[in-house]
């Protein structure tokens, strides 16, 4: 399990903080030291350092009043990673299942309703574990001012493979209900 830490009163402005990498949210009657869910994503939004501690206050906020997803995280300025944007950072906002579209499609419209209006990428967290990062690694894409997620071929193609894999469960458990119980001789 991943430990979080509530960022205190004077470090709630990513810009400031001198000590974590990230800070975090949770919504409503959600603990920040909760681990993953195992097909947990997030929505990415590399915001201007210009922006950052006013965006993030306004993500906490949402995110804290349950209207996103259910934790959000900033990175601060001493988190850089090489061959990254210096001028932006991260916001990201955690959904618990990226298989459930509608969820990820609601916080998407959620944040555009928020005001951010810049290319959003969804990024699931085996993704990011597996050190998959830059060109292709988003499973979903919302384009500049778009409330509709687009779904590349990949994300496509796993999704499908996943619904077929529960129908043929399924199938597999109807019949296995529907055959005849053999009678002790």
């Amino acid at each position: 399990m991943i430990v979080k830490t509530a960022p205190s009163a004077q470090q709630d402005t990513p810009s400031r903080e001198t000590t974590e990498h990230w800070l975090w949210a949770a919504a409503p009657d959600t603990p920040l030291t909760e681990g993953d869910h195992p097909w947990s994503g997030k929505w990415l939004w590399f915001t201007p350092l210009s922006l950052l501690d006013r965006s993030w206050a306004t993500i906490r906020t949402a995110t804290e009043d349950g209207l996103l997803g259910y934790r959000s995280k900033a990175a601060t300025l001493i988190n850089a990673r090489t061959k990254s944007d210096d001028t932006r950072r991260p916001l990201c906002v955690y959904t618990r299942d990226w298989r459930n579209i509608d969820d990820v499609q609601r916080v998407l419209t959620s944040l555009r309703t928020l005001g951010i209006v810049d290319v959003l990428l969804y990024k699931t967290d085996s993704d990011t574990r597996k050190g998959r990062y830059g060109t292709g690694a988003s499973t979903f894409v919302a384009p500049a001012t778009k409330m509709k997620l687009v779904i590349p071929k990949r994300t496509r193609e796993a999704l499908e493979h996943q619904h077929a894999a529960r129908a043929q469960a399924r199938r597999a458990a109807a019949a296995r209900r529907k055959a005849p119980v053999p009678k002790p001789t």
